[in-house]
């Protein structure tokens, strides 16, 4: 593996986690996902860093997890000594899907600030990233969707307190259940974006909001950060990453009729490009 996937930087009281798989739309790996976390927790014991800036390089923040090794992971095209698919057990999908959930928790309970500094593309992956994140900043021309959720999910998602929270339950009803994708402007309005400025303006604008949370003490910024995410354990935040892995395990391996859209197995006949074109298909109006 690339072991610059994720890079840090740090410049006075910033520090910053970046995307660095330009050529894949920073799509990241299971692997890679797990090394975001702990470069997280490394600006997070660094005493000079008071607030810690998310975001991706080249065209995009970040277009979910990479297929190819959802793909490995899951072990979708394992065969046996006669040639026929194996299907991995519920206990070995389910601690894939545990390490997963304490990757996105360790963002909702970093003890310093997170902005998430949004261009391009947002989604899976980097969606729910931004839905936890302490405050989002992004280019009035950014792509969000769950489009994650046409694989077969309808709603079964990591973080749906959060959602709920966030949007309201009707409105994350709708978003989970279309996996339609959004705007910028779309995003400040749904409450996910704090602020959609013109993309020109994104890095000197999240520069000047970071610099004026670091002027906090840093006392301050970690005790009201402990504050907030107890409001949020006593919402029931916390229970749900628990019940998102176990729903995850389930959501990956449901069983399809003759007359659903099969992605997985689509995939696996006739290609990657292919599938995903036809499952989005599903989605959207004759």
């Amino acid at each position: 593996m690339n072991n610059d996937s994720i890079l840090v930087e740090k410049d006075g009281h910033i520090g910053r986690l970046i995307f660095n798989r330009p050529e894949k739309s920073n799509a990241m790996t299971f692997q890679e996902a797990t090394i975001l976390k702990e470069k997280l927790f490394e600006l997070e014991e660094d005493d000079d860093i008071k607030v810690i800036v998310l975001k991706g390089r080249g065209k995009s923040f970040c277009a979910g997890h990479d297929f190819d090794d959802i793909v490995k992971s899951y072990g979708l095209d394992k065969k046996d000594e006669n040639g026929k698919y194996i299907k991995m057990t519920q206990r070995a999908r389910l601690q894939i899907d545990r390490k997963l959930s304490e990757d996105y928790m360790a963002f909702q309970y970093s003890q310093k600030p997170v902005i998430a500094q949004i261009h391009g593309a947002c989604v899976g992956f980097g969606m729910y990233l931004a839905e936890v994140v302490d405050l989002v900043i992004c280019a009035a021309n950014a792509r969000f969707s769950h489009a994650e959720q046409r694989l077969g999910f309808a709603g079964n998602t990591w973080i749906l307190n959060t959602q709920i929270l966030l949007y309201g339950p009707k409105k994350a009803r709708e978003l989970l259940l279309f996996g339609s994708d959004f705007d910028g402007i779309e995003a400040e309005k749904l409450g996910l974006a704090n602020l959609a400025v013109p993309e020109e303006e994104l890095e000197a604008t999240v520069q000047d909001w970071a610099e004026r949370i670091a002027r906090n003490p840093r006392d301050a910024l970690i005790t009201g950060k402990a504050m907030h995410q107890m409001a949020l354990d006593s919402l029931g935040a916390t229970q749900q990453f628990i019940r998102g892995y176990v729903g995850h395990t389930l959501g990956t391996g449901l069983s399809f009729e003759k007359d659903e859209y099969n992605f997985f197995k689509e995939r696996r006949d006739h290609g990657t490009k292919r599938a995903f074109r036809n499952r989005d298909s599903q989605y959207v109006k004759d």
